[in-house]
């Protein structure tokens, strides 16, 4: 009677994992993760911020518009002069050598609206658009292995779930059944045809199941809160897991498609070639040193000494600028440009034979998982089946406690290895979208 509170605490929880309100599918989940996860949010976010940046890269090519007005009052002689000249106020009384040398103060009111424009750069504002336009779909390609790499772990964690809850059940199950084999045990021993060593060795066996049973549904706790927080949901939210049902036995296409398949969508082969781009584009700012800069600019300003009353002047110009290093800072810039694009196109190869591997492996292991699911499912019928017919012959005195005891076990063996084998497939066929790069 010591471990009925322990019993009836297992039992009860999983009583409310199988009554509670939300059913949560396997494919709820992922959808739920793919909208709610915050890692996932993060990476949107960082794609949103590198499209802004490419935004800011390629405005390089239009022009830069300046407009100020400012307010300057000073009896300095230059500023008065000045002022005096750029109000159009200037008069031959102003020539005067004491006014000249001893001006009174004046208030000058400057408005401007300026405009320039880069003709030519040699390549800069080229590579900057171009560095900033891979960093965008290298952000993209990285958000998109999260979200690949989120539905793995959302079946990793759905399949902790299923499997702490159905090792709850069943020892649960297995609880109920040792219970009557001590009631059927202790008829024996009541009769004179067994000792009291095989009761105590059942109820050593019922003590082990309520154990397990507690254990069961403390994992079942911990597997649901970290599914809860993959999907976005509160820690503690509540929802009955249900097994997904055999798939459909479809044929996979050959090897060659889907190679095809996985080289076109995988995210990091897509992030290879943006890294490819990105060192292109840098190699070209770097080769843009050697080149001059040339520039066009406008001005039109308003100058007075009231705010009302301004005179107007414009200015047109252009500039060419063409700076070189005498340390050979523009030469080295360029050899480690290279160097990094021929770092780009190798790790870029190198990821396409990782995802060769990660491709066979995700097949093979699916194949083994699915075999492993089938013959798992027809060991349990066989184990049920073997456990009723060693009690019959128990209670007709025909085989010994020990022989109980191993029906009991093998059951209990057969269904976690069947849990185990459904677990394994949930997440390989997971893994297999993984490889093929698929997003549900």
């Amino acid at each position: 009677m010591r471990f009925l509170p322990s019993l009836t605490l297992a039992a009860l929880v999983v009583a409310t994992t199988a009554s509670a309100q939300t059913v949560l599918t396997l494919e709820r989940a992922t959808s739920e993760a793919m909208a709610g996860n915050r890692t996932l949010e993060d990476a949107n976010a960082n794609v949103r911020e590198t499209a802004a940046r490419a935004d800011e890269a390629r405005s390089g090519y239009f022009p830069r518009v300046s407009v100020a007005e400012s307010w300057q009052r000073g009896n300095a002689p230059v500023f008065v002069f000045g002022a005096l000249l750029s109000a159009r106020q200037f008069t031959a009384a102003n020539f005067a050598l004491d006014g000249l040398n001893h001006p009174d103060a004046l208030g000058l009111f400057h408005g401007a609206v300026s405009v320039d424009q880069v003709l030519f750069d040699g390549g800069r504002t080229r590579g900057a658009a171009g560095m900033a336009g891979h960093a965008r779909t290298f952000a993209e390609a990285g958000r998109d292995a999260v979200a690949l790499g989120l539905i793995v772990d959302v079946a990793r964690a759905y399949g902790r779930v299923l499997r702490a809850d159905a090792d709850g059940r069943a020892a649960v199950s297995a609880v109920t059944a040792a219970q009557e084999d001590v009631a059927r045990a202790e008829r024996r021993r009541d009769a004179g045809t067994v000792t009291e060593a095989d009761v105590l060795s059942i109820r050593v066996h019922l003590a082990a199941m309520r154990q397990r049973a507690i254990q069961s549904a403390g994992e079942s706790a911990i597997a649901r809160a970290e599914l809860n927080r993959l999907r976005g949901a509160a820690i503690d939210a509540d929802f009955s897991a249900q097994e997904p049902a055999p798939p459909a036995v479809n044929a996979l296409p050959g090897w060659a498609a889907l190679v095809a398949e996985a080289e076109a969508a995988r995210p990091e082969l897509r992030g290879g070639d943006a890294a490819i781009g990105m060192a292109v584009a840098g190699r070209r700012q770097a080769n843009a040193a050697w080149w001059p800069q040339v520039a066009a600019q406008a001005a039109y300003q308003f100058d007075g000494t009231s705010l009302a009353d301004r005179a107007s002047a414009w200015v047109v110009g252009g500039e060419v600028r063409w700076t070189f290093s005498t340390g050979g800072a523009a030469r080295a810039s360029v050899r480690a440009a290279t160097e990094a694009e021929r770092r780009a196109r190798l790790a870029k190869e190198d990821a396409r034979a990782a995802v060769h591997v990660d491709l066979r492996t995700a097949l093979s292991r699916l194949e083994s998982a699915s075999g492993r699911e089938v013959v798992a499912r027809a060991t349990v019928d066989q184990a049920r089946e073997s456990q009723r017919i060693v009690r019959d012959r128990y209670d007709a005195g025909m085989t010994g406690v020990a022989d109980v005891l191993s029906g009991a076990t093998a059951v209990m063996e057969a269904e976690t290895a069947r849990v185990a084998a459904l677990v394994d497939r949930i997440e390989a066929h997971a893994a297999l979208n993984r490889a093929l790069g698929r997003r549900p």
